[in-house]
């Protein structure tokens, strides 16, 4: 099992331009179209074009799209959603593209070797960033969320103040409006509560560093495995257990 935070990579070469990376993402986007076309099965053909993309972040319906969380967490099934859009539906079978957008469930025929092989090394660690410091931290604060409840319903406590600022200690050791007011200020980022999905996972991805930082690794590694079991506990109705799943 990797833990560790790998270190920073580079999808695009640092000086490309707008037009460069517009660019490098149609002609992706082409290969993609042609792949399928020519009766490649969807789900290799799109590991593929996901394995080629070279645009860390970009515009795209006049939404920013950041697909590389701090330079470190590659968040693929973003990307595969983008690369899915433009692609007539006459090529997609809708429950299987559904299955994987939403559940996160590739089919039958994609092995672990595959979809680490159609990354490539770079992609793979950085989708191992992903998947360890944004699911499995968002499973480890639902995990601890359930045992606060469960502390504050012994205590005859109900209502939901001070639930979020309680489950922020016991990970980070700080309440969650000084780590959220924190991470907007090293981030150059607007002082709001409400964030978009992707602000979100920018903050839950530094709130993983944080607390792999401030932690010895008896911790670490028994945290992990708590979100890995939440992870599994709240998958299982979704999926037989022999599904590959990202």
């Amino acid at each position: 099992m990797e833990r560790n935070v790998a270190s920073p990579i580079v999808l695009s070469p640092p000086d490309a331009g707008a037009a460069l990376a517009l660019e490098s993402g149609e002609a992706t986007f082409g290969r993609l179209y042609e792949s399928l076309r020519r009766g490649t099965p969807w789900a290799h053909a799109l590991l593929t074009a996901v394995g080629e993309w070279t645009v860390p972040r970009e515009t795209f319906d006049q939404v920013e799209t950041d697909y590389l969380i701090g330079g470190e967490a590659f968040d693929w099934l973003l990307l595969a959603q983008r690369l899915l859009r433009g692609v007539p539906a006459s090529f997609l079978p809708s429950d299987e593209v559904e299955r994987l957008l939403f559940d996160g469930v590739l089919p039958a025929e994609i092995t672990e070797a595959h979809f680490k092989s159609a990354l490539g090394p770079e992609k793979y660690r950085a989708h191992l960033n992903f998947f360890y410091g944004v699911v499995v931290e968002e499973a480890l604060w639902y995990a601890v969320e359930c045992e606060v409840e469960k502390e504050r319903d012994v205590r005859g406590l109900h209502g939901l103040g001070g639930v979020q600022d309680a489950i922020a200690e016991r990970l980070y050791r700080a309440s969650f409006r000084a780590l959220l007011s924190r991470f907007q200020r090293e981030h150059g980022r607007n002082r709001r509560i409400k964030l978009t999905l992707g602000e979100w996972h920018s903050f839950t991805y530094w709130l993983f560093k944080r607390r792999l930082a401030n932690s010895d690794q008896a911790r670490i590694a028994s945290d992990t495995r708590k979100g890995l079991a939440m992870l599994r506990e709240l998958r299982e109705v979704c999926a037989p257990p022999d599904t590959f799943r990202r």
